[in-house]
């Protein structure tokens, strides 16, 4: 009876799509079509165009210019009384182009910055990939869970059931009292409470899961081992080092802040452009065959003297913003090692709880199956056999709850070194190739001087050092400031209304519109 009743429930869990599911079908699912994914896909395509418009300066600009004109004039005349009249009519067509041989090491700098960016981007992708990837593994296993609880509860409850029917009967012969039916209901009724809450435990999965995965779960295969976990903590330190993606935004964010220092000082440093146009003007009417070529070319050099104080403080606000991403370096290293160790040691207990568990569950089932023989003939009490059956449910529930706690610790482990992407865990899946795009749209880019000037450019670039952030210096001796008595009494009042007022708040002033 029990037996049919469990797997009635898990049935009505696990009804979807008929066939089995596994984990790499969730994972290519939810990396194809997942659309926080796909957003932060198409937001480093947008940061691949910042290259290119850093690296606009460099190519060449040409434009067309066509122009008609009519003038009309009356002027007074010098040697007869009242106004002449003159018209003028032009036409012309010219084309112009420019072309900078030297920003002073700027564009350089900014072409620098440009591809930090984008290399922290291709960061924060790999980081939004591991993070939903997680969120699929964790929701795959907590589904598993759920319904392994739901048909743990659901044996309990039908094994609570037979209790009370025994114990009914028992009390209508005499055996019992109606205190021990009443502990056998009290305890049904807990169980089928705990049912109901695993039951909206288990659709909170399934929610979760079809929120990231993009459909609800069907029937789902156990998961296999994840691959790449580290053997030791001390390991995984080592290889946050080195591949963690919120390490290494931080590491290309400070990296870009660096070249903005250089572009910022290179605007006190000379640049150098040529510009040249040729074209056909007719500046006395609209006649096509009286057009007349005119050319024109030159050199333009702008060396700053006085910039008003602005290049200076553009420096600072650079060294500033350096400072804070050098510091925000280290908070990234401490958040993920602080991470790796939660991570680990949620693991560690995890195969120690389920190393206990499977063995209490034995131990806990050989004993109830002696309690409840002995219940039978009599020698065991009403209360004893509720325990035992308690005390296997509660083995059961830690088993459940560690294997699942295993694999979300090591997906979490994984995910903060990086290693929980679709290439390494289902290498035979489509990948998105985060380069593709920029390589194809600097291909579209004419600039034919553009390589040779960004080398000459470069040895002019400005020097990208930062001097050290003020830190505030340590106290000869720190301790906590006294507390005033009176705020510490233990006979203060209960706060019980606020401050409202009768008339209400004054409405904030509006300025008068200007006329």
């Amino acid at each position: 009876m029990s037996r049919r009743i469990g797997l009635f429930a898990l049935f009505l869990s696990t009804s979807g799509p008929i066939g089995a599911e596994t984990l790499a079908d969730a994972i290519v699912d939810a990396y194809r079509n997942n659309p926080q994914l796909q957003a932060q896909r198409a937001e480093l395509r947008a940061l691949d165009e910042s290259v290119l418009q850093a690296g606009a300066p460099y190519r060449m600009s040409a434009g067309v210019t066509a122009t008609i004109g009519y003038n009309d004039r009356l002027q007074r005349s010098a040697v007869a009384e009242g106004f002449a009249r003159f018209e003028q009519r032009s036409m012309g067509a010219s084309l112009s182009v420019t072309q900078l041989l030297s920003s002073g090491g700027r564009t350089a700098a900014q072409m620098s910055a440009a591809e930090a960016d984008v290399l922290a981007g291709r960061e924060r992708l790999r980081e939004a990939e591991n993070q939903t990837l997680f969120q699929v593994i964790d929701s795959y296993v907590a589904v598993r869970r759920d319904l392994e609880l739901v048909e743990i509860q659901s044996q309990s409850v039908a094994s609570y059931r037979r209790q009370v029917g025994q114990a009914r009967l028992r009390e209508r012969e005499g055996d019992l009292t109606r205190t021990d039916v009443a502990q056998a209901e009290a305890q049904l009724l807990i169980i089928e409470a705990a049912l109901a809450q695993t039951q909206a435990s288990l659709e909170q999965s399934r929610s979760r899961f079809a929120a990231v995965v993009g459909r609800n779960p069907g029937t789902l295969e156990p998961p296999p081992p994840l691959p790449g976990v580290p053997g030791s903590v001390d390991l995984g330190y080592a290889l946050a080092e080195r591949e963690s993606p919120i390490l290494w935004q931080a590491l290309l964010a400070e990296r870009a802040s660096r070249h903005r220092i250089a572009a910022e000082r290179a605007e006190r440093h000379p640049t150098i452009s040529a510009q040249g146009s040729l074209g056909y003007v007719n500046p006395l009417g609209y006649r096509v065959r009286d057009l007349g070529r005119v050319a024109s070319g030159g050199l333009t050099v702008t060396v700053p003297l006085l910039t008003q104080g602005v290049v200076g403080s553009r420096v600072r606000a650079a060294i500033a913003q350096q400072q804070s991403a050098a510091f925000l370096i280290e908070d990234a290293r401490r958040s993920v090692d602080a991470g790796l160790l939660n991570a680990w040691n949620q693991t560690v207990t995890a195969d120690r709880q389920i190393a206990s568990g499977e063995a209490a569950v034995s131990a806990a089932r050989l004993a109830l199956d002696g309690v409840g023989r002995a219940f039978t003939e009599g020698f065991r009490s009403n209360f004893e056999l509720i325990d035992s059956e308690q005390r296997l449910l509660n083995a059961q529930v830690i088993v459940a709850n560690a294997r699942y706690g295993r694999y979300a610790g090591q997906a979490t482990l994984l995910a903060l070194l990086g290693r929980l992407q679709a290439a390494n865990l289902v290498p035979d899946a489509p990948r998105y190739d985060a380069e593709k795009n920029l390589r194809h749209n600097k291909a579209w880019q004419f600039g034919p001087f553009e390589p040779l000037l960004h080398v000459l450019d470069r040895p002019q670039q400005a020097s990208d050092r930062s001097r050290a952030a003020p830190v505030p210096a340590a106290p000869a001796d720190a301790r906590i400031a006294p507390a005033d008595p009176a705020a510490i009494g233990t006979d203060r009042p209960l706060a019980r209304e606020l401050p409202l007022r009768a008339e209400g708040l004054p409405l904030p002033s509006v300025p008068p519109e200007k006329p």
